[in-house]
């Protein structure tokens, strides 16, 4: 393994078993490179006409999560699949998607809109 092989994002797919009312539903996930992710979140990104910026959570993590769930027993995890499921189904998918934001680090301006999107 050379240097350089630790700042790539390992191809390795990963198995996770989520237990849900009594049954368990094993699922094979992938990881999401740097620039998957930015692309993604710039795709959740609208202007609105008075020049505010609004961020689509619920586009990110319905694409987050088809891009990363490669393997399901339900089949391809798409955003009709995702409008289906019960939230509390949901709730255990989303804890698999990384955070769109770290706030510690995060530029302000970008924390700053993301706040007032948010209603903050």
């Amino acid at each position: 393994m050379s240097d350089l092989d630790a700042i790539f994002v390992n191809d390795e797919r990963k198995q996770i078993t989520i237990p849900y009312e009594g049954k368990e539903f094993v699922i094979t996930v992938k990881p999401i490179s740097w620039a998957k992710k930015n692309k993604i979140l710039s795709d959740c990104f609208n202007f609105n006409t008075d020049g505010t910026m609004h961020f689509s959570t619920d586009k990110y993590m319905k694409t987050m999560l088809s891009e990363m769930i490669i393997e399901a027993p339900w089949g391809k995890t798409n955003e009709v699949f995702l409008n289906r499921i019960k939230p509390d189904f949901g709730a255990k998918l989303e804890a698999l998607v990384p955070k769109a934001f770290d706030q510690e680090t995060a530029p302000d301006f970008f924390v700053k809109e993301l706040d007032k999107s948010l209603g903050g």
